[in-house]
């Protein structure tokens, strides 16, 4: 889940300590292992069980932590029902549960190099929908980022967009990077009052319920989540590493360096999901993927230097 709070940087004497940087190399190691996993087990877990097991196994995690706070703001929850519904479906069935079936279809290391401009996707809609100011450092490192995502649909060579035959797989996992994007920009309209625990527990329990109806149809007419070790243990660390841990020392990241310093994360992450995909999965690093890393973290890069009226972090 990415967080997405108004403000301006928080200056405080901790921004020395070498925790929170701590916590984004721990976070990012985490998320990094969420693209390996989509990816290695992609025939074994159907995507959809995937992120409906996942929001179940984090909501029960959440509950002792955020039960007290939905409590206390049940009404101004149901007053903004609506609001926590659409971004309910934009990051459980639409976010997460795309990036799941996208890797049926592409590479751990063409997903996270996509999933990488999600901070610029961010910015853009910022400006689209809300119109936020883009600079021009953010304005180019927007469209570096685009070049990057460019380079890696089309396998290095962009001309292959006149023939509309791109990976499906990586044109999925670019569809719910908006997808989620977009949740992130509709968190400005989340009530202060809500904490974050609390805010992320609405969310992964509506979300459930939404997936269910799908979780069931998948179950039927696909192929149910097999019951076995691996994949008791896939779905406990997806749901309580990925989903609360990683979240977690993300958003702890933030209150204590910034968004701009913790955006290191994103760099970090796509390195990360490299490393492990080469020397797990034997996947094969090739010019093109080199390149289009290259230019979505440049661009991503730019994008954060610039003055940003918005504080973004992004974590799948």
């Amino acid at each position: 889940m990415g967080m997405f709070t108004t403000g301006s940087e928080v200056d405080d004497p901790s921004t020395r300590n070498a925790l929170p940087y701590a916590m984004i190399v721990v976070a990012a190691m985490i998320l990094a292992s969420n693209h390996i996993i989509a990816r290695y087990l992609n025939g074994v877990i159907p995507p959809i069980g995937l992120v409906f097991w996942r929001m179940v196994i984090g909501s029960i995690i959440l509950l002792p932590f955020a039960t007290r706070g939905v409590l206390a703001h049940r009404q101004l929850i149901r007053t903004h029902w609506k609001l926590f519904l659409v971004m309910a479906c934009l990051f459980v069935p639409l976010g997460n549960g795309l990036i799941y079936a996208g890797y049926n279809f592409t590479t751990a290391l063409n997903g996270g190099v996509v999933s990488t401009a999600q901070p610029a996707l961010t910015v853009l809609l910022s400006w689209l929908l809300f119109r936020d100011l883009i600079n021009l450092k953010q304005g180019t490192g927007i469209f570096i980022a685009a070049l990057g995502v460019v380079f890696i649909i089309t396998r290095g060579v962009p001309i292959n967009l006149l023939t509309l035959q791109p990976n499906i797989g990586d044109l999925l996992i670019l569809l719910a990077t908006v997808f989620v994007a977009l949740h992130n920009v509709l968190l400005r309209r989340v009530p202060k009052q809500i904490s974050t625990f609390s805010f992320m527990l609405v969310i992964q329990l509506v979300g459930a319920a939404i997936t269910l109806p799908l979780y069931v149809a998948e179950s039927i007419f696909l192929r149910p989540v097999p019951v076995n070790l691996v994949t008791i243990a896939t779905l406990l660390w997806v749901g309580i590493a990925i989903t609360t841990v990683a979240v977690g020392l993300t958003n702890t990241a933030v209150r204590l360096i910034g968004a701009n310093k913790a955006s290191l994360g994103n760099y970090i992450r796509s390195l990360f999901t490299a490393f492990l995909a080469i020397v797990l999965l034997g996947e094969e690093l090739h010019l093109f993927h080199a390149i289009a890393l290259v230019l979505v973290l440049s661009g991503v890069y730019l994008m954060t230097r610039g003055r940003v009226s918005v504080r973004i972090v992004t974590a799948k």
